[in-house]
């Protein structure tokens, strides 16, 4: 089988376009392989999402036709499916619910302090998805840029380093949840360490004991870098974010299945009825409605990624999802050997117009999942079931007992059915009918909560004589142009892009605000080195949080010949407190911009970035408007943060996540104060 090597930046996956190897390690071009298709011609290809036909009388000969694929594409590749055997990564194969987590999110670390909210988080999640079965820990993208951090240190300077990541890996391994770490291969423009890729990998898993690694923008991974980062951990399941090609399954036990088509029949996710045991994560991360995903899942036995903070901008679910999905967790968890070891059929024979169903069978127990694809309710027999003598039958939802598979379903949901063979209804099973009639999940319609943005500054009462290093800047209204360039974590806000599938990136849009500010005056140079250390022994400062405080400095001291480039390793508090002291306060980025444009003063150098003064949450992602641009700009992939310099007009959305990784040695300020 031959290999071709491509060069994928996140852009490019999205949009499916190539582009050549430059720039990549041997690292990440060993990781990018053959499609299936090149890999193994002599086998019909099906598309990772194959849809049945229109026709539901052609049903029966499509399934034979998927069955026969199979048996040859097996053939062909000589699979046996052996790992998926191995104890080690037994778990996988139920890893129903897998959520998205970024490292900053305030449901799940308290930024101020850095300490993780492990038990709060998970607390919430059950309350509101029913629990999840595994966490991806997401750590520097979309701040990854700014300065030449590069991905590992976005783990290795979080709160106690990678012992405070065990801490948490640890406290949710407590409550049955797994870990997985992100691995970014387009990362080769920051500050490059000795030794691959999967080394630095091993080294993190070996310190963290993190159960996973999720492959962003990649299909597959070479079996070197399988063999690698076992010498961290045994074990170790590996996710794909695209849909991993059949002859590699045997390697990762995970993919995602991300923004697949939909029909109203629903379709069959090749990989998972290549290798049932080979579990797949639904994900459509912009949509409001995730009903589609649900239902894919739901008939394909897979699971759901819930993703709700994405990068920095938040997408809550709806409680109808939600409650969809607290529907479908308890019945896979319980009945997990079916959907990745029974017989599975699908779309069984159809008696009602938009209700279609699949069929797991195992061990004299067959199971029904059912979803009503339509926007309004359905009441009607749910499928055309052969009972046989002696069968009882359930509705594992509600875990009553049915005299026939009918009823109501509600718009856009779920069903399941079990019909038990005479001496199958044990104890077990007996006792979760119980628990479901405890449980049972009444249907809603909405759609998610609405997202605000809130905004604080720091209010200093006017000076009406500023001094001759500032700017002053009259009262009155202005019209405020601004640019940003687009990317996931949004711009000022949410980045809107519902139900759009994969977004257009990149592209530089235009933000207008009129606005009436009072008089103000912003100050003509960044504060210095020399300014800070002079407020340092008359303030006597010491930040709450130390970590990279003024890490430029050599034992406290500023580097000879640095004493008048702007002061670095700050971050928003330490600014605030600087501003202060001398009885001023940080510019908005409004201001920042109408003063450089007023006056085009000259920067110091080196060019930094520029805090403002306005602090944003949303509830769950801390940022900052930055401006002005700097001397640094990380090259090789577009997903790396802005750098250059930039004119006044442009901004960047800074994402704070704690001191320690907010102090960058490309982020300075300058103060500014209210005239009037």
């Amino acid at each position: 089988m031959g290999s071709q090597m491509h060069s994928f930046s996140r852009r490019q996956v999205l949009q499916g376009m190539g582009c050549s190897a430059i720039g990549m390690t041997p690292l990440a071009r060993n990781l990018i392989k053959s499609t299936w298709r090149q890999s193994a011609p002599q086998i019909p290809d099906q598309p990772p999402s194959i849809k049945p036909p229109a026709d539901s009388s052609r049903w029966p000969e499509w399934r034979a036709s998927l069955a026969e694929w199979r048996t040859k594409a097996r053939a062909a590749l000589s699979y046996d499916g052996a790992t998926y055997t191995d104890p080690s990564y037994a778990w996988a194969a139920k890893c129903f619910s897998c959520a998205m987590v970024m490292s900053w999110d305030g449901s799940f670390f308290r930024g101020d302090s850095g300490d993780f909210k492990v038990a709060d988080f998970l607390k919430d999640a059950q309350a509101r998805f029913g629990g999840h079965d595994a966490v991806v820990l997401w750590h520097a993208y979309p701040r990854i840029g700014f300065d030449d951090r590069n991905q590992f240190d976005y783990y290795r300077e979080l709160p106690q380093g990678l012992h405070g990541v065990s801490l948490a890996v640890a406290a949710m391994a407590q409550q049955g949840v797994r870990t997985f770490i992100d691995y970014n291969p387009w990362d080769t423009g920051t500050g490059r360490e000795l030794g691959e890729d999967d080394t630095k990998l091993a080294e993190i898993l070996k310190a963290t004991q993190a159960d996973g690694i999720f492959l962003d923008t990649l299909s597959q991974a070479s079996d070197m870098f399988r063999t690698h980062i076992s010498l961290g951990k045994v074990g170790v399941a590996l996710e794909t974010e695209d849909a991993c090609p059949i002859d590699r399954l045997g390697v990762h036990h995970l993919s995602w299945g991300q923004w697949f088509d939909t029909d109203e029949a629903p379709a069959v996710l090749r990989n998972r009825w290549f290798e049932q045991r080979h579990m797949m994560h639904m994900i459509n991360r912009w949509d409001r409605d995730h009903s589609d995903e649900l239902h894919l899942a739901w008939m394909n036995g897979a699971g759901m990624l819930v993703w709700e903070n994405v990068f920095g901008s938040y997408n809550p679910w709806s409680d109808q999802n939600r409650a969809i999905l607290q529907q479908m967790l308890p019945i896979q968890r319980a009945f997990s050997s079916h959907f990745s070891e029974g017989a599975w059929t699908p779309l069984v024979p159809q008696t009602t117009a938009g209700i279609y169903a699949s069929l797991w069978a195992k061990d004299g127990v067959r199971i029904w999942t059912v979803v009503n694809r339509t926007a309004k309710d359905v009441d009607g027999p749910w499928f055309d079931s052969q009972t046989a003598s002696g069968e009882q039958l359930f509705d594992l939802s509600s875990g009553a007992a049915l005299s026939a598979p009918k009823g109501t379903i509600p718009a856009k949901g779920i069903a399941a059915v079990a019909a038990f063979q005479p001496g199958k209804l044990n104890p077990e099973a007996t006792e979760f009918m119980n628990l479901q009639k405890a449980r049972m999940v009444s249907p809603v319609h909405s759609v998610g909560p609405a997202i605000t943005i809130a905004a604080s500054t720091i209010k200093i009462g006017p000076n009406s004589h500023p001094p001759a290093t500032m700017q002053v800047v009259a009262a009155g209204k202005f019209n405020v142009v601004s640019h940003f360039r687009r990317r996931e974590c949004g711009e000022r806000g949410y980045m809107p892009a519902p139900n759009s599938g994969a977004p257009q990136l990149h592209q530089i849009v235009e933000e207008t605000r009129e606005l009436e500010l009072g008089g103000f005056a912003v100050a003509k140079a960044e504060v210095t080195n020399a300014e800070f250390r002079q407020f340092l022994m008359d303030a006597e400062y010491q930040p709450v949080i130390s970590e990279n405080f003024l890490a430029h400095w050599i034992n406290g001291n500023i580097p000879r010949g640095a004493e008048h480039q702007p002061v670095v390793y700050v971050d928003l508090n330490d600014a605030r407190a600087y501003a202060k002291w001398r009885h001023m306060r940080l510019p908005t980025d409004a201001e920042w911009q109408i003063a450089m444009e007023a006056a085009s003063f000259p920067r110091l150098k080196p060019e930094v970035w520029n805090l403002t003064g306005e602090d944003y949450t949303d509830g769950h992602t801390r940022f900052q408007i930055l401006k002005g641009g700097s001397s640094f700009q990380c090259k090789g992939s577009d997903w790396y943060a802005d750098g250059g310099i930039h004119a006044p007009d442009f901004a960047a959305k800074f994402i704070r996540i704690w001191p320690g990784l907010d102090r960058c040695s490309t982020i300075g300020f300058r103060i500014a104060c209210s005239t009037s």
